[in-house]
């Protein structure tokens, strides 16, 4: 076999590709797919305006929210207006989870209680999984009794893995007992042996 024929039942990966360029059904299936998913990015464009309009007022030019979870630039000021949006609610999850990863920084720790209420509350599985990063990378260590109480809530679902980490780190040696406790558990059980085993080297 040569470095570019890599065969899967006798039929190469360009030999395949072409198959499927010639299958209508296949590229129906795939420019609908695509069309679909270009509109539900045009409503998501549309739905975060407001929250882009008034990051503008602040001085802060974003094309999407998104775009402040993938800077590492600090950007403090926004923080009270992407709050005041996901408090206000009624956008697409996807937006909201945006808008929650946006505040998963350090800064955020001044309004972890008010993120705390949101993750409790949240319906959909996009945003609880924002608020729970947002949680967990603003943790201080006044935050850890919440952090434990969170590990209760079954409600949030396997979200809540994201608080084992800020456990560990910000909780020293009662953290690390319980995260210790959960080697075991069916949801926490996995990421707390990973995690323990990082800190041992």
């Amino acid at each position: 076999m040569t470095g570019g024929d890599k065969r899967a039942g006798g039929i190469s990966a360009a030999e395949l590709m072409a198959q499927l360029a010639q299958d209508r059904e296949f590229q129906e299936t795939a420019a609908k797919r695509e069309a679909e998913r270009q509109q539900r990015a045009a409503k998501w464009r549309e739905a975060q305006r407001p929250i882009l309009e008034d990051l503008h007022d602040r001085g802060i030019a974003v094309d999407s929210v998104w775009d402040l979870v993938n800077t590492s630039d600090p950007y403090p000021t926004a923080l009270p207006v992407l709050l005041e949006h996901l408090e206000r609610g009624g956008y697409p999850d996807r937006v909201l989870e945006g808008v929650a990863r946006a505040m998963a920084v350090a800064p955020a720790a001044v309004h972890w209680d008010r993120l705390r209420d949101l993750y409790l509350r949240a319906e959909g599985p996009d945003a609880t999984e924002g608020l729970a990063a947002a949680l967990a990378a603003s943790a201080r260590p006044e935050h850890l009794d919440d952090l434990i109480v969170l590990l209760d809530e079954t409600s949030r679902g396997s979200t809540r893995i994201h608080f084992i980490r800020p456990i560990l780190t910000v909780g020293d040696a009662r953290g690390r007992a319980v995260v210790e406790g959960l080697r075991d558990h069916p949801v926490f059980g996995k990421e707390a042996k990973a995690l323990l085993k990082q800190r041992r080297k």
